[in-house]
């Protein structure tokens, strides 16, 4: 199954990323809506059993919170596109509670794509908290049991996509976590 560009309107870092598409399950953290394409909507036009979380409960997104377990069971496809840096500002305890949850949804073939905020990209400068940086995904695949297939920035986002090879219990990276100080509540609500 190839992802296209042209699913989401001509994005083609989406495509560049989730290629090869893996399996059949997806969680996707957060409600992803680009313009009016809401990502969920195609994602189960190509055959996926898609699962969302969000707190704002829209478009079919489960209202959970990233901060505590999910117990949701697995997925062979995990994405994060701008989800995590909005978890837990200030506290750095809520950022590992979501990304044992991200490990956790993932079995041995599973993969993690993630799209996150550059540190110190202008476009960000105030939203979202927590930004993992290149750092924190090599040290997130090499204690998780995971490799990191792609691992790279256009300097805005960082992107990057892991692979399980083996469960593991999960144990959070000990740098490479970003905590943007320009963080504005009035501009970024997410938990």
């Amino acid at each position: 199954m190839e992802f296209t560009k042209e699913h989401l309107g001509g994005r083609s870092w989406e495509a560049e990323l989730l290629n090869p598409l893996v399996g059949s399950t997806m969680l996707e953290l957060g409600n992803k809506v680009k313009g009016e394409v809401v990502y969920k909507e195609v994602f189960k036009k190509l055959g996926f059993d898609h699962t969302s979380i969000d707190m704002n409960a829209k478009n079919g997104a489960i209202p959970l919170d990233l901060r505590k377990p999910l117990n949701l069971g697995t997925f062979d496809m995990v994405t994060n596109f701008g989800t995590t840096e909005h978890v837990s500002p200030g506290n750095i305890a809520g950022q590992t509670a979501c990304w044992k949850n991200i490990c956790e949804a993932m079995h041995v073939g599973s993969v993690l794509v993630s799209a996150t905020p550059a540190p110190g990209a202008p476009r960000w400068m105030t939203h979202g908290c927590w930004y993992p940086e290149k750092l924190f995904f090599r040290g997130l695949a090499s204690h998780n049991c995971m490799t990191l297939e792609r691992c790279y920035t256009d300097g805005v986002l960082i992107f990057a996509r892991l692979r399980r090879v083996e469960d593991t219990p999960f144990v959070m990276p000990d740098e490479g976590m970003y905590e943007n100080k320009n963080w504005r509540q009035s501009t970024d609500n997410i938990c």
